[in-house]
């Protein structure tokens, strides 16, 4: 049988589209919104936002009556085991009230339930960044009151796993692999039979440091870092996310430009990668200790992992550990339109929000 899925993603700026036949891209289109449109609260973004994806299906010539689902980008919702979740009111009234954290992704999930009311499709949301899936011994700290949490790249993360698992034959919940991606944030799972028990908080910044954040630093040092700069909450967080790693180390977050800088024998360019490469591989690491060692491969994908350089630098450390694939890029419109597909044929169990 043949599905038409209707695929949305917004982000701070754009709003990415595409239209698939079962889990084939017919044709896509990422849409920049003017400043004056995208400054304004989020809430007051959303007809604007689906007017711009009824737009692109008419100038397509795509009847939007013929849409039997739209996969929607998952925000900032409470923690939740991964998979493919109906859009209920739960969790429409928990994005648009901003509840668990105020984000354009937000919007994504709100938009499909709009468009569902309007032309009598479904609307579902697939492994959002706040798939939750640790095991109790990783969560738990050495410091009441704080626990560790899981945020990252969970959608990307989980279709390279899939994607390599197929490339051998085998199911995603057949195989144990460690993933690395690489973007403005960087975050390391460990995939075990389909759940990701371990994973560094990349929205924070904890784990290896990237082209915006510090990645985890020494406790006592950033203690006094803190009081001896007065900062508030605020303040700190915005330096842990948004100004540490190559900004801070270099003054920019172009990998790309200080790849160059340290292939041609910048000396202090040369030592930031070698750092990162070291923090990565640390990381690694400690996945695969978390995994007793058996891991069938470990896998690195988001934009960075378009850089030989930098993967070659990590290689000597955890060769030991299992082989490498590279899936460079992100393949977020793809994974959701899959997530969308896998419910529709019956290899995936709708899972309801609650």
């Amino acid at each position: 049988m043949q599905y038409t899925i209707l695929v949305v993603n917004l982000g701070g700026t754009s709003t990415k589209v595409a239209v698939y036949e079962n889990d084939q891209s017919l044709i896509s289109e990422t849409m920049s919104h003017p400043t004056d449109e995208i400054i304004r609260p989020l809430h007051d973004q959303i007809d604007f936002r689906l007017d711009a994806i009824t737009g692109f299906l008419g100038r397509n010539d795509i009847d939007p009556e013929s849409i039997d689902i739209v996969s929607a980008r998952g925000g900032l919702l409470k923690p939740i085991e991964g998979g493919t979740y109906d859009i209920n009111d739960k969790m429409t009234d928990d994005l648009g009230s901003y509840r668990y954290g105020r984000h354009a992704s937000n919007l994504s999930g709100i938009i499909a339930a709009r468009f569902r009311e309007k032309y009598g499709c479904r609307a579902v949301i697939t492994d959002p960044v706040v798939v939750d899936e640790l095991t109790d011994a990783v969560r738990l700290t050495g410091l009441s009151g704080i626990e560790r949490k899981s945020v990252f790249h969970a959608l990307n993360q989980k279709a390279v796993a899939r994607k390599y698992a197929a490339s051998i034959g085998k199911r995603y919940a057949d195989v144990n692999v460690i993933v690395s991606h690489m973007g403005g944030g960087i975050t390391v799972g460990a995939h075990e039979k389909g759940r990701v028990i371990d994973v560094n908080d990349g929205l924070s910044g904890e784990g290896p440091m990237s082209p915006t954040r510090t990645g985890s630093l020494p406790n006592g040092s950033l203690a006094r870092y803190i009081t001896e700069n007065r900062l508030d909450y605020d303040s700190i967080y915005e330096i842990l996310t948004k100004e540490g790693g190559f900004i801070s180390l270099a003054g920019t977050q172009d990998a790309l430009e200080l790849e160059k800088r340290a292939v041609s024998g910048d000396a202090a360019t040369e030592k930031i990668f070698r750092a990162l490469a070291a923090q990565l591989a640390k990381e690694i690491g400690s996945r695969s200790a978390i995994l007793k060692g058996q891991v069938d491969q470990i896998i690195f994908t988001g934009g960075m992992a378009h850089s030989t350089y930098l993967i070659d630098l990590v290689r000597p450390y955890i060769s030991f550990i299992a082989p490498v694939s590279v899936y460079p890029g992100e393949e977020e419109m793809q994974a959701l339109a899959e997530g969308a597909y896998r419910v529709l044929t019956g290899r995936e169990e709708m899972k309801t929000y609650m």
